[in-house]
C-alpha cells in the first residue's frame, strides 16, 4: 500500500478501551441487528479473524522467516535466486493482507513500515557511498557507529525498509542480481531489512491474537512490543462491553470497508497514478517486475476477506463467510452474486494487463482493469447498504 502515511496512529484510542471482554448471553444469540441476526454475523466475524486475518499473517511471518534464512545464506547466484523466489512468496502473503489494514497494520504504522514505495534509492546510495570504506556489522568504533546508523534507518524509517528495500537489493530488471555485483554493505543491509520485515510480521500475528513461538516472543520482548489491544478478540466481541465496535454489524461491515480501501488503492494509485500520468514513477515492485502480481494478489485479499479462508480456490464461498451468508438471504442474494461476478471480472482484467507494468503502464489494459475495479467497488457498496 502507498505509504505517505494514509493511516493515522490510534494508540490513544486503543488504550482507552479496557481489555476485559464480556460474553454475550445465550438470549442474545438470535437478536436481529438488521438483515442478519447477531449469531450469524458473530460466526462470520470469528471465522474472518481466525481463518483469514490471523492465518494470513501467520503465513506471512513464516515466509519472512524463510526469507531471512535465504538472504543470510546467500553466497552465489543460486543463493540470490532462491532468496528472490522466497521474496515473491512472502510478498504474496503481504498483498493477501491488504484488505484488512484497518487494524494493527495501520494503528502501529506497520503498513507503511513494511510496504513504502518507491524505495528511496538516492538516500540509500548516499549511505553506501558514505560507508563504502567501512564494514557494516564489523568490529571497530567507526564500523559500529555506521552499523547503528543503518540499523536505525531500517528500524525506524519508512523509505529505506520493508519489502522494497529487500527487492531493490536482490533484484534488477525483473531478474535476480549476480552475487558478485553485491557489496558487503548491500548484503548487510538486505539481511537487516529482511530481519526487520520478519519482526513486523510477528507484531501483526501477536496483535491479532495469533500464536507465536517462544523464540518469536523473545524477539517481540526484545523490542518491547505488546499490543495495547487484542484486535482479534476486539473484532469477535463486537457489540459487547470493551469492544471498539458498538454493534456486531459494524464489525461485519468493516470487512467490506477494508476490501473497498484496497480496491480504491489499486485502482487510483497503484495502477491509476502511473496510468493517468499523475506520477509515472509511482510504480510498485518495479525491480522485481512484480507489479501486476501485486495488484492481482491485492484483489485476492478481497476475495479471501469476503469468501472466507486465506487460500480461496474457485468461486465457492465458505458457508460462514460474509458472501456465504449473503447468498442464503433473499434480501442480499442478488447483490452478493453481483459482487462475485465483478470480483472475477476484476481479477481477469488485472491478469490480462500487459507485462511488465513498469514498461507498459499506459497500455489500455491498465485502464480496463481500473474500470473493472470501479464495478467491483460499486457492487460492494450496494451489498454494504443491505446489511443494515
Amino acid at each position: 500500500m502507498n505509504k505517505i502515511f494514509k493511516y493515522s496512529m490510534m494508540f490513544a484510542a486503543a488504550l482507552a478501551f479496557t481489555m476485559g471482554f464480556t460474553s454475550c448471553s445465550d438470549d442474545d444469540n438470535d437478536e436481529h441487528v438488521g438483515t442478519f441476526n447477531s449469531n450469524e454475523l458473530k460466526e462470520v466475524n470469528a471465522d474472518y479473524v481466525d481463518n483469514t486475518v490471523v492465518a494470513t499473517y501467520r503465513n506471512l511471518a513464516d515466509y519472512n522467516k524463510q526469507l531471512v534464512a535465504d538472504i543470510n545464506a546467500m553466497s552465489d547466484d543460486a543463493g540470490v535466486a532462491k532468496a528472490c523466489e522466497t521474496w515473491k512468496q512472502s510478498r504474496k502473503w503481504w498483498e493477501f493482507s491488504e484488505a484488512f489494514l484497518f487494524g494493527a497494520a495501520g494503528d502501529y504504522a506497520l503498513d507503511p513500515h513494511t510496504d513504502t514505495w518507491p524505495f528511496d534509492k538516492k538516500q540509500f546510495e548516499s549511505y553506501m557511498k558514505l560507508y563504502k570504506d567501512l564494514e557494516l556489522g564489523g568490529e571497530g568504533e567507526e564500523n559500529e557507529l555506521a552499523t547503528d546508523n543503518i540499523n536505525d534507518a531500517i528500524t525506524n524509517g519508512q523509505n529505506l525498509t520493508g519489502f522494497h528495500a529487500v527487492e531493490y537489493l536482490i533484484f534488477r530488471n525483473g531478474e535476480a542480481r549476480h552475487f558478485a555485483d553485491m557489496t558487503h554493505n548491500e548484503i548487510y543491509f538486505a539481511k537487516a531489512a529482511a530481519q526487520d520485515l520478519y519482526l513486523s510480521s510477528l507484531k501483526l500475528v501477536s496483535a491479532w491474537g495469533g500464536s507465536v513461538s517462544a523464540d518469536e516472543q523473545a524477539l517481540l520482548d526484545e523490542v518491547e512490543f505488546k499490543s495495547s489491544i487484542n484486535y482479534g478478540e476486539n473484532f469477535k466481541n463486537a457489540g459487547n462491553a470493551g469492544s471498539t465496535y458498538s454493534t456486531v454489524v459494524l464489525a461485519s461491515k468493516e470487512i467490506i470497508a477494508g476490501a473497498n480501501d484496497i480496491i480504491g488503492e489499486v485502482r487510483d494509485s497503484k495502477i491509476g497514478a502511473p496510468a493517468t500520468g499523475e506520477d509515472v514513477n509511482y510504480i510498485e515492485s518495479p525491480h522485481a517486475h512484480n507489479s501486476i502480481q501485486d495488484f492481482y494478489d491485492n484483489i485476492m485479499s478481497v476475495k479471501h476477506a469476503l469468501y472466507g479462508g486465506c487460500t480461496v480456490d474457485g468461486t465457492t464461498p465458505e458457508a460462514k463467510s460474509l458472501i456465504g451468508i449473503c447468498l442464503k438471504n433473499d434480501k442480499t442474494k442478488a447483490a452478493a452474486q453481483n459482487v462475485m461476478t465483478n470480483l472475477e471480472n476484476a481479477l481477469s482484467k488485472i491478469s490480462s494487463m500487459k507485462k511488465p507494468f513498469v514498461l507498459y503502464y499506459t497500455d489500455q489494459s491498465a485502464k480496463d482493469a481500473m474500470e473493472a475495479l470501479d464495478g467491483l467497488e460499486e457492487s460492494l457498496n450496494t451489498l454494504n447498504d443491505l446489511l443494515d
